[in-house]
């Protein structure tokens, strides 16, 4: 018996950040294990309904066991014709833009049917609407496991939203997999409390660790605002970044926190933080109260260096913030399909072609949310099929257990690993992008934040 250390990625492709952050990081939290197999391991190809993903993946974990629930049923969904897969979203209301993911799924499992599905089965997609209100996502979850049966969920928005129905799961004593939630929320990423959800997104830790190496890069004393959403959403991003900072020239000047159930745009808050002496702000909002925050900002003259998260960068609200977005800053894990200068990518090509013919309008295939969509399907697919049977908790564990993953539209050169027992999180590396001319350009190199991301997991 033999165990493997992954290696990470080395030479011109990826760039690590300062060992400064590294050391002050690791001092508070334990250090990320690089174990990625034991005792041997097996490989199967995903094929993805024909879209070259592929996968490892090391001996199955036994983190999702069913002996840990009241009320199991492990095939239900899976056990006819097709694979019924449940998703909740905002399809009303101020977060609808996020309807998109729904429509990004749909179209993948189109075409991942057109190839054969899975195991000969046919993919289905159940969505319901929630308009981003926690409490119908957690009645919405109970309609798609107790009336419409689904096998599992998939790429369901939003923190809040992924807790309510966590909480739901507890207290009937359900164990169904809910995979690739639409939300880069730290505390989805410890198996040990939950194994039965796992992230879809970067790590929105990941990512203030991202902006705080940036800073101390770009400018070192830099004086940051924060402006945050005042729910887990924000709170994962302010936590982190205060972490992050820890013992460098960078410090945070001011905050402010906006409510984006109650509270049209955040104006006054940025006019307070505009009045700090800060010259760069972490905006820690997401949806239509990003771009509108953006034009606040314009409006009043304040010129910091803004960081936007991965969750606000794409094209729609991009263009509703117009030239108010213009010299913001962002991270990315995988092409936007909107960008003249990926369209000679083979995965974009394949989603601009395969999706035209599966449903998507031309709007669609310029649209960040519908890739993102389309990336949770593909990553569903191959998951099912690296599976060694579709039942919930081996397709559970599995999730728990993959190495250099690809699928999708994921950046070239970055690869989805998970160890559910030290290292939980698929997306590790991030690239920088800056707002220019109207779209995100490409900046420095993809870095690879592996050995910090553990550090920003747990509740």
């Amino acid at each position: 018996m033999t165990t493997g250390h992954r290696q990470r990625p080395t030479g011109s492709d990826r760039t690590r950040p300062s060992a400064r952050t590294g050391w002050r990081l690791g001092a508070a939290l334990l250090a990320l294990g690089l174990v990625a197999a034991a005792c041997g391991g097996r490989e199967e190809s995903g094929e993805g309904g024909g879209d070259g993903s592929s996968t490892t993946v090391a001996e199955a974990v036994n983190l999702a066991n069913p002996a840990d629930c009241t009320s199991y049923a492990g095939t239900t969904g899976a056990d006819g014709a097709t694979i019924k897969i449940g998703n909740s979203l905002p399809q009303s209301g101020t977060f609808k833009v996020f309807d998109k993911v729904r429509v990004g799924i749909n179209a993948y499992f189109q075409f991942a049917n057109a190839g054969g599905g899975v195991q000969g089965k046919q993919m289905e997609l159940v969505s319901l609407d929630d308009a981003y209100l926690p409490e119908r996502t957690r009645a919405n979850a109970e309609t798609l496991t107790q009336s419409d049966g689904v096998f599992a969920l998939l790429g369901l928005v939003g923190t809040e939203n992924n807790k309510s129905v966590q909480q739901y799961f507890a207290e009937t004593g359900q164990c169904v997999p809910n995979l690739a939630v639409a939300t880069g929320f730290p505390g989805f990423g410890d198996p040990a409390k939950d194994p039965w959800i796992i992230n879809g997104l970067p790590n929105y830790g990941l990512e203030s660790v991202a902006f705080a190496d940036y800073l101390e890069k770009n400018k070192p004393q830099a004086k940051v605002a924060i402006l945050s959403q005042n729910d887990s959403f924000g709170e994962s991003y302010v936590t982190a970044f205060k972490q992050a900072i820890e013992g460098s020239g960078v410090t945070v000047v001011a905050e402010q926190t906006f409510d984006p159930r109650a509270e049209s745009n955040a104006q006054g808050q940025v006019t307070t933080l505009a009045g700090s002496g800060a010259d760069a702000l972490l905006l820690g909002v997401t949806s239509i109260p990003c771009p509108t925050a953006l034009k606040s900002i314009q409006d009043s003259g304040w010129k910091p260096l803004t960081y936007v998260t991965l969750t606000c960068s794409s094209k729609v609200l991009m263009d509703l913030a117009g030239a108010a977005a213009e010299g913001t800053i962002s991270t990315r894990a995988t092409y936007d399909p909107s960008d003249p200068a990926n369209q000679s990518q083979p995965s974009v090509q394949e989603f601009r072609t395969e999706g035209a013919k599966y449903g998507l309008a031309p709007e669609d295939l310029d649209d960040l949310n519908v890739a993102t969509g389309w990336n949770f399907g593909a990553y569903l697919v191959q998951l099912l099929k690296a599976s060694p049977e579709l039942e919930r908790s081996k397709v559970m564990n599995t999730a728990w257990s993959q190495s250099g993953v690809t699928f999708g539209m994921n950046l070239d050169g970055i690869e989805w690993t998970t160890n559910g027992t030290d290292d939980p999180f698929g997306y590790e590396q991030l690239q920088f992008v800056t707002r220019t001319g109207g779209k995100w350009v490409p900046e420095g190199e993809i870095i690879d934040y592996g050995s910090q991301i553990a550090e920003q997991g747990g509740g």
